[in-house]
């Protein structure tokens, strides 16, 4: 048979200890209430029969008083006995009315009551004529009615009797077992007593138990599983059910579990460990070591108990040794120290041993590392540290190490000498006194550190700037400038300023720009009157020249012209460099452009066999207008240089998202190779280096081009596939206004 448990948490369990006990004696009242109710409605039951039965005996006795009464008074006519007569007729109707107050609902006692009620009527009439006669002094009369009332009246008060009777008989039997009733009832009172009380106890003891046996027992069994882990015993069999305490338990045991496998972790980890872990005791033996002992020491764990640990040590860190273990037994937190370690073969070993003191086991806990590769690193690291110093000393440029507020830090010799400051002068002081007019960086206010910073770093950060800065206060010198982020170990944000003095380069490049600007300058004025008495020649102005001279002199004119063509491009390269290539910016319509770019081209492409064909266009830039025709003219002439006979050149435009205009140049040539195309725009460069001879053209052109787009805000670019020809773009501001044309 299945067994029947209540799984129940304790809360609902504390909820039936008291619940089961009220409703107990809630039910024990209710039925002791009923009982004594009962008892009290027999007792009630008993003193009204008592009553019914004393008033029938007065109403019967009153009835007989009156017919004497009035016997006496037929025959002494005394008032006594009328006064008495009268007083008896008037209590009996008031009895009538008691009795029938007492009868209740009792029909049966009803029905009698009314017999009775119609029997001391008649009988009341009859005294009543009888009396009333007595009163007239008719003698004769009284004397008859005497006679007969006599008679009349036994009748009457033999059946008043006989009606009473039947009145009380039920009274009396029930007041002849209304004893036995009562003692009944109080039995019963008292067997109810005495089973409500015992039933009580009985649930008291039942209801103890219950919770004995599930709390106080299972409270005791997780109370023993607790000693059981502590002394590593096995624990008891698990608790059922699914109350508190049953979680409680599960709980425990998770928490057993979770001890048994921390501690089996923790010994895998010490037997595992790399490091030395190990415990001595009071005389410095070794009570306790994990095998790392034999990897890091080469010795075995048992080889090692039992030995004082100062024997491992090696003899010139034995006193420091001592110290340090002295100081851990007064320490409050764990202590650290190194010393070397004699390996079984001779070998040293750095150790940084972490030692704790324990007062209950009266032992010192270790861990003893091997630092061996730290300390080889480290001494790599003070000589890395050491050789990057030396070479920052006497690097050729200048070192700054600023704060982000621009303070400066530390800088390196080179720094001093370029700046003709000791350190200690520099260090403390903004960066901002070391430059020679901070108006150059657009800064409103000069004093203003924080817009000079901003400018500074837009202009040098990652990239190089070049600014003047002041040698001791009042020589002016040109430098570049670059700053790069550095974290510091502190973990804030510094800054380093690679400054390069850059006086020696600048005068190079003046008397480079002096240079050019004079022989070319120099040479062009010459070969334009070369040019020129070319020309004369050429065309005869001198007269008839044979064949082969008209040759030679139509070489040299062509060779003139290449060359004033390359010291121009020189000129103009040297401008754009310089920033100083004049610039007219206007809305001119692109058509216009396209119309002189054709004009000016035209002839060299049909002397090349080559088409030309230019889209119209409706489009305005704003540009200069002549700048933008030279850079045209220069891409439309390569593409009719690398372009077959009777192959054709698309120059056409489109407007493009950002409010700008690219433009297309499209050749049919031989197309050029993905890795010339990122140097293509350089001077100097061609594809083939034949190309120089064979077609004509000095290597700036492009680089021309490329300057002067983008000193329009533009870029340029190629799109090129080998044997498929190639399509220059490049693109210029849009006009904001619309020009209509004629």
């Amino acid at each position: 048979m299945r067994k029947f448990n209540l799984d129940l948490k304790i809360s609902h369990k504390g909820f039936i200890l008291v619940l089961v006990p009220l409703v107990f004696e809630l039910v024990f009242l209710i039925v002791l209430s009923v009982l004594l109710q009962n008892a009290e409605t027999e007792v009630q039951r008993q003193v009204r029969s008592k009553a019914i039965i004393s008033q029938a005996n007065a109403l019967s006795k009153l009835f007989y008083d009156a017919g004497v009464a009035m016997g006496g008074y037929s025959i002494t006519k005394s008032p006594l006995f009328s006064d008495r007569y009268d007083k008896i007729v008037r209590q009996i109707p008031s009895d009538l009315i008691e009795l029938k107050a007492l009868v209740g609902d009792n029909e049966k006692q009803q029905a009698i009551l009314v017999r009775l009620q119609t029997i001391t009527s008649d009988g009341l009439k009859i005294l009543g004529e009888a009396k009333a006669a007595i009163d007239d002094n008719r003698v004769d009369v009284a004397q008859f009615r005497a006679r007969h009332m006599y008679k009349q009246i036994r009748q009457l008060a033999d059946q008043l009797q006989d009606e009473l009777k039947g009145l009380t008989e039920d009274e009396r039997k029930l007041e002849s077992l209304s004893p036995e009733e009562q003692n009944r009832s109080r039995t019963m009172v008292k067997v109810s007593l005495v089973i409500g009380v015992v039933l009580n106890i009985a649930i008291a003891f039942g209801l103890l138990y219950y919770f004995l046996k599930s709390i106080s027992l299972r409270l005791g069994t997780v109370t023993d599983n607790s000693f059981r882990l502590a002394r590593g015993q096995r624990l008891n069999a698990p608790l059922k059910g699914s109350d508190e305490i049953a979680h409680l338990d599960d709980a425990f045991r998770s928490m057993a579990e979770a001890l048994a496998e921390a501690s089996r972790k923790e010994r895998a980890v010490i037997e595992n460990a790399a490091d030395v872990i190990c415990s001595i005791d009071m005389d410095g033996k070794f009570v306790a070591v994990n095998p790392a002992s034999y990897d890091s020491w080469g010795y075995y764990p048992d080889e090692l108990m039992g030995r004082r640990f100062i024997e491992v040590i090696v003899p010139e860190d034995v006193p420091d040794t001592i110290r340090a273990v002295r100081s851990v037994r007064g320490a409050t937190s764990k202590v650290s120290f190194e010393n070397r370690v004699k390996k079984r073969d001779g070998a040293l070993v750095n150790v940084l041993w972490s030692a704790d003191w324990s007062e209950k086991d009266r032992a010192l806990f270790c861990v003893a590392h091997d630092i061996t590769q730290r300390k080889l690193v480290e001494d790599a690291i003070k000589a890395n540290e050491q050789r990057i110093r030396n070479i920052i000393e006497h690097m050729l440029v200048g070192l700054i190490i600023i704060t982000k507020d621009g303070k400066v830090e530390q800088v390196n010799p080179r720094t001093e000498s370029m700046f003709a400051m000791r350190s200690h002068e520099l260090m403390g002081r903004h960066i901002m006194s070391l430059f020679h007019d901070s108006t150059i960086f657009n800064v409103e206010d000069p004093n203003d550190r924080n817009a000079f910073m901003e400018t500074l770093f837009t202009k040098a950060f990652n990239r190089i700037g070049e600014f003047d800065c002041i040698k001791n206060g009042n020589e002016d010198f040109p430098v570049e400038i670059s700053l790069s982020e550095l974290q510091s170990p502190d973990g804030q944000t510094r800054y380093m300023a690679n400054i390069l003095d850059v006086s020696e380069r600048k005068e190079v490049e003046r008397m480079k720009k002096e240079f050019v600007s004079t022989v070319s300058h120099e040479l062009r004025t010459p070969l334009t009157s070369i040019r020129g008495s070319l020309t004369l020649l050429a065309v005869g102005a001198m007269g008839g020249l044979p064949d082969a001279a008209k040759k030679v002199v139509s070489i040299a004119e062509r060779n003139t012209i290449r060359l004033i063509g390359l010291i121009n491009d020189i000129l103009d390269i040297e401008k754009l460099e310089a920033g100083k290539l004049d610039m007219q910016f206007e809305d001119v319509l692109l058509s216009n452009i396209f119309e002189r770019s054709e004009q000016a081209v035209n002839t060299f492409a049909a002397n090349n066999g080559v088409s030309l064909e230019f889209v119209p266009q409706m489009n305005v830039v704003h540009a200069d207008g002549d700048r933008l025709v030279q850079v045209l003219v220069n891409l439309v002439s390569n593409a009719v240089k690398f372009s077959p006979k009777g192959a054709a050149v698309t120059i056409s435009a489109q407007e493009i998202p950002g409010g700008m205009i690219e433009i297309h140049v499209t050749d049919r040539g031989r197309g050029i190779p993905e890795s010339f195309k990122n140097r293509l725009f350089q001077r100097f460069q061609q594809v083939e280096a034949s190309d120089a001879k064979k077609k004509g053209g000095t290597g700036l052109g492009l680089a021309i081009c490329k300057g002067i787009v983008e000193q329009h805000g533009g870029t340029i670019g190629v799109e090129s596939e080998e044997g498929k020809g190639s399509t220059f773009w490049f693109r210029v501001p849009k006009a904001q206004q619309i020009i209509k044309v004629a």
